[in-house]
């Protein structure tokens, strides 16, 4: 409407300014009639540029709303370009996603396990007592802890790759994992009388055993293998009736002269039904309190 309004006012400002003209002020002096017609011209084109302006001003909001409609489609379409390049990102990292090992299966399904119990199998024969599982490292090296209670002496630890592993899902009592250790991964570590995996950077406590005065012992070999397997079987210092089963394959025992026969003649089984052969042994005697360990 401003815009119609300013037309008719510059229409009439030009009118205005022809009529200034001497020769058309005479002819509209004789000619009355065109004088009223160009007077009321102004207000008779009002309307006429109003509608065009109107018509102008539809057209102009039809194509701000066209370019609204064009903008919202344009973002659309670029969200559904944006989240189809994604999907297709994610399926060729997990195309070209490496296959898990052994080691790392076997590693990601015992950290679901840290802190439980588990049944321990090693060489053909079970170890005596329930590990724990305390740690996985990054390299698929689990750790295995057994607490110092009244069948082990001392606190120990021991670390297995995740590779020479074979992992069970069968729970046995309130151990939800059964293993099979083919090989360890260094050596026994002693912690002393501790009975927490925390407890660990405590000092050690004193052994109860010097592994100085063997009684009886005895050695294996696998036949056509570098792999053996060690029982030895140390006194009390103090002629005690106590005595010290130090194996290869499991923790220390300490027992009276009985219950570490019992344990000896049950690991030399152990060992050769596992394919072992014993290569050298010996009942040495040496104490008031009879060993019944044959070898």
């Amino acid at each position: 409407m401003r815009k119609a309004l300013t037309i008719a006012v510059l229409v009439d400002l030009g009118i205005m300014a022809i009529f200034l003209r001497s020769d058309i002020k005479d002819f509209l002096y004789f000619h009355p009639w065109w004088h009223s017609f160009l007077v009321g011209l102004p207000t008779l084109t009002l309307p006429a540029f109003a509608y065009l302006s109107w018509i102008d001003s539809r057209k102009t909001s039809q194509l701000h709303e066209e370019a609204n409609s064009l903008r919202r489609e344009k973002n659309r379409l670029s969200a559904e370009l944006d989240d189809e390049r994604n999907k297709q990102l994610q399926q060729i990292a997990k195309n070209t996603e490496r296959p898990l090992t052994k080691a790392e299966r076997n590693a990601k399904t015992l950290r679901s396990y840290i802190g439980k119990k588990v049944v321990v199998s090693e060489g053909g024969g079970g170890w005596p007592n329930t590990p724990e599982i305390v740690e996985v490292t990054e390299d698929n090296l689990v750790t295995l802890f057994t607490a110092c209670d009244r069948l082990t002496s001392a606190a120990w630890y021991v670390q297995v790759d995740c590779d020479d592993l074979e992992i069970t899902l069968h729970p046995q009592g309130i151990c939800p994992l059964a293993l099979v250790v083919r090989k360890r991964y260094g050596k026994n570590v002693q912690l002393g009388e501790i009975s927490k995996w925390e407890d660990r950077f405590q000092p050690a406590a004193t052994p109860k055993f010097p592994k100085t005065n063997t009684v009886a012992y005895a050695t294996f070999v696998r036949p056509g293998s570098p792999e053996q397997r060690t029982l030895f079987v140390y006194k009390s210092p103090d002629g005690s009736n106590s005595f010290l089963l130090d194996t290869s394959t499991a923790p220390d025992f300490i027992g009276d002269n009985v219950e570490v026969s019992k344990r000896f003649m049950s690991m030399y089984v152990d060992y050769e039904a596992a394919g072992f052969t014993r290569r050298t042994g010996a009942n040495n005697g040496g104490t008031p309190h009879r060993l019944f360990i044959r070898v």
